[in-house]
């Protein structure tokens, strides 16, 4: 066990224990100077034997594909000798307080799952390290991977991570159910979508054909609300992280309204896609209940090869609305004070897991390719869209040109700041109300505008 360890478990700093240790060791050296030479033959063993411990890394992710990444952990570990890692995942809805939870308490976590959403809150609580500072190779890394992935990974010019994936929020469609009703292309903006949808209900294919995930407590909310604001050709804050949202006439309020009416006017989505996530829209869109969704593109790999009624139905198509923009975001292997603090030979086992995980390994992206290929995951290393096996695997079940194109048009998320993560939570619980009905979209978003004023304040 590493000193840093033992003193942790004893709760004292590793300088204090270190000097008790040596106070110990002077003691018994002055009342038996006669074992003293045994002590120092024996020392050379001691300190051979703590090199052959291995480093211990406490590696935290939120739950998904667990057997996948305990799978890389194993070839992580078989090729890095000396390197432990010890994994925790928690529910994706609670991720963000666990992990709040974890680094005021000390439990020891040297790497961890973040967010572009999250980055500046936790750089402002001092949980997580510039990458750049301890390991300036990084920068030339960063050289290959998708700008607004890198945008999403910086803060003040630091790196502070490198990708585990990096996806858009896109628009998908059930092209088999919607030809039954003689469609025969995706739709170009929200009010053609919902022509298509009232001619898919008319026809007698699906009650409710528009099926969007709004759960409150459900982080993916923001992430959609902000691409159809997006794909309308809007904003949500301007250069200077001012709420532009709550103008009248705003995109903003046009994407609350057209929800709203969507449930309760043309009642061409169910009520319940307020109080659903992810998971469930891509089960009931499996099984052919519903029609078109909005979700994070690697859903579209899911719902084409996984065990659903309706697989291999399901395609990729631009963004509703005049600008067809979206959401870029980045999810991705984050540094923490943990890991510093360990000292050199934490910091040293911390990048190269980081290195393997996230960047290249042999020339290769290992581990990503891998969640490309067996789980159709978005990244942001742009050379495996030269990769012929990524090319093949996207095309069994998407479509890479019209990807690019997406992509070419995607935006980081405006307004990420400290408080940006407090903000999305009471945005969410808006968001929800003003689709409900039980708030206007101005009073919303007018609500939103003033909480985030507020916190900016604090």
């Amino acid at each position: 066990m590493s000193l840093y360890m033992i003193a942790r478990r004893l709760g004292l700093t590793v300088s204090l224990l270190t000097t008790l240790v040596a106070l110990l060791l002077t003691a018994c050296g002055a009342a038996e100077p006669a074992a003293a030479p045994a002590k120092e033959e024996a020392a050379p063993a001691e300190q051979k034997a703590a090199s052959t411990e291995p480093v211990d890394l406490n590696f935290v992710v939120w739950s998904y594909s667990i057997e996948t990444i305990q799978d890389n952990i194993s070839q992580f570990e078989s090729q890095v000798p000396g390197v432990k890692v010890h994994l925790s995942d928690f529910s994706w809805n609670d991720y963000h307080d666990t992990l709040a939870t974890r680094f005021t308490g000390n439990t020891p976590t040297e790497i961890a799952y973040s967010s572009d959403h999250w980055l500046q809150e936790w750089i402002a609580a001092g949980w997580i390290v510039p990458l750049d500072e301890h390991f300036p190779e990084v920068k030339d890394m960063v050289k290959d991977f998708a700008p607004y992935a890198v945008e999403g990974m910086t803060a003040d010019g630091h790196i502070y991570g490198l990708p585990y994936y990096a996806d858009m929020v896109v628009f998908m469609y059930n092209a088999a159910l919607a030809e039954k009703a003689g469609i025969t292309k995706a739709p170009e903006t929200w009010e053609e979508l919902t022509e298509h949808a009232q001619k898919i209900k008319e026809a007698g294919i699906s009650e409710f054909p528009v099926y969007i995930p709004l759960k409150k407590d459900d982080p993916w909310t923001v992430e959609i609300f902000y691409s159809m604001v997006y794909s309308r050709g809007g904003k949500m804050f301007d250069e200077n992280n001012n709420p532009v949202f709550n103008q009248p006439g705003s995109e903003a309020e046009k994407t609350l309204q057209w929800l709203h009416d969507a449930i309760f006017t043309q009642k061409i989505m169910d009520q319940s896609a307020l109080e659903v996530s992810e998971p469930d829209v891509v089960k009931t869109m499996g099984a052919g209940q519903q029609v078109y969704t909005v979700l994070a593109k690697y859903n579209l790999a899911e719902l084409n090869l996984g065990q659903h009624e309706q697989a291999g139905n399901f395609k990729l198509a631009l963004m509703p609305g005049e600008s067809h923009s979206t959401v870029g975001f980045v999810r991705f292997y984050a540094l923490t004070k943990d890991a510093v603090a360990q000292g050199p030979e934490a910091l040293q086992a911390a990048w190269k897991f980081l290195q393997y995980f996230g960047g290249p390994t042999d020339n290769e992206y290992k581990v990503v390719k891998r969640w490309a290929l067996e789980k159709g995951l978005g990244f942001a290393q742009l050379p495996l869209y030269d990769d012929a096996e990524v090319a093949a695997a996207i095309n069994k079940w998407g479509d890479v040109a019209l990807e690019r194109e997406q992509a070419k048009l995607a935006r980081v998320k405006e307004g990420l700041t400290p408080w940006w993560g407090a903000w999305d939570i009471y945005a969410r619980g808006q968001i929800h109300d003003a689709v409900l009905g039980t708030v206007t979209p101005q009073e919303a978003l007018k609500n939103m505008a003033d909480k985030w004023e507020e916190l900016k304040e604090q």
